[in-house]
């Protein structure tokens, strides 16, 4: 009898521990959780060329009227929709001379979505003081959006930014400079 009494209390313990677990992590995940619009409510998207300034660096405008570039946004928000939150974004590299290329969407509501590339900074000893650079967090991007920086797992747009993205603002900058 007292056998039974045990283990019952054992099972009930043993699922109020497991439940008590799953809504944890429940709440956990929706702590981190972002809701990104969906395309219908973008009403503005552009690359910002980072560096130092320069002539041929005004931003990229994405002509959402264009249907080829309209998809590429969109799948670029869908891209954003089904990564993985990693953490937030306190190691990212931030340069003096310029940030880094940026793609922003703009909203309906008036909200901004910047990504960027996802960057470490490093620094090593040199023989007169230190030295910093940057290295690229493989499959991640940073995104900034409803004033917090954040980083999450999309391979899908990391590749995106580091040759397509690129080749947008290659391209540009090769143009003839505006008088």
């Amino acid at each position: 009898m007292n056998f039974k009494i045990g283990a019952i209390l054992c099972v009930i313990f043993l699922a109020l521990t497991f439940g008590f677990a799953l809504f944890q992590d429940g709440q956990k995940k929706k702590e981190n959780s972002v809701e990104f619009p969906n395309i219908e409510n973008v009403v503005s998207a552009v690359i910002d060329i980072g560096g130092p300034p320069s002539p041929n660096k005004e931003p990229i405008q994405i002509d959402l009227n264009n249907n080829m570039q309209k998809i590429t946004v969109a799948k670029i928000i869908y891209w954003l929709s089904h990564a993985e939150y990693v953490g937030s974004a306190h190691n990212q590299l931030i340069s003096d001379g310029g940030g880094p290329s940026e793609f922003v969407i703009k909203t309906k509501g008036g909200k901004s979505i910047g990504i960027t590339n996802a960057v470490d900074s490093i620094s090593i000893v040199i023989s007169n003081g230190w030295m910093a650079t940057g290295v690229s967090v493989s499959d991640q991007v940073t995104i900034s959006y409803d004033n917090k920086i954040m980083r999450f797992k999309s391979p899908d747009l990391k590749r995106w930014i580091e040759s397509d993205m690129s080749k947008i603002i290659d391209d540009r900058l090769k143009e003839p400079q505006k008088q």
